[in-house]
């Protein structure tokens, strides 16, 4: 599993490596999103916009938080289930197979490649099991957080995110919330 996380890692790191060359450059969201899906052409990538019932933290949306604990310590979706990025197939369909009978399966991660990349390897499976969809959240994370949508934490609301590192981080737009630990109490 430690080598599968690492190489994890090593793509989410690569995604970024044809968007900027050198630390005076900068690159966007919606760059970053366009390699997502370019290296993803299999997986369905989402809006916001299209899962109200998702921000709700209800209805017939399966959220799927693919991040290590820290970053869903910090904030996640409400109702969002977190699973390790390096899960094998069979021990995700074991833990939430019984789970995804006519629901919208949506994972999500920071940007969208490790929850484009689990939603690869299971889609596959959960489709068989009877999930309506198998989708990534476009821009992950992120792009909620910068549409000021709600985000929750163990202690409650929050409007803090886990920036994943500095350059990942720069994504974000209000940088006061960036937070690589949860705040007691909020």
């Amino acid at each position: 599993m430690r080598t599968r996380r690492a190489l994890l890692v090593a793509m989410a790191l690569s995604a970024g490596a044809g968007i900027a060359a050198g630390p005076a450059q900068s690159f966007t969201l919606d760059e970053v999103e366009k390699k997502v899906t370019a290296d993803y052409p299999t997986v369905q990538h989402v809006l916001p916009d299209s899962l109200p019932a998702a921000e709700a933290g209800g209805g017939d949306v399966l959220l799927i938080d693919v991040r290590e604990e820290a970053e869903f310590a910090v904030s996640h979706l409400p109702g969002a289930i977190r699973v390790d990025p390096g899960m094998a197939p069979e021990e995700f369909m074991a833990a939430f197979g019984n789970k995804v009978t006519g629901k919208q399966v949506l994972f999500y991660c920071s940007v969208g490649v490790r929850s484009s990349d689990m939603a690869q390897r299971v889609g596959a499976q959960l489709a068989a099991a009877g999930a309506k969809g198998v989708a990534n959240l476009s821009g992950g994370i992120f792009r909620w957080h910068n549409e000021n949508r709600v985000l929750m934490s163990n202690a409650g609301r929050t409007d803090l995110v886990h920036p994943y590192n500095r350059k990942w981080g720069a994504l974000i737009d209000r940088q006061p919330q960036v937070s690589y630990t949860p705040i007691p109490g909020q």
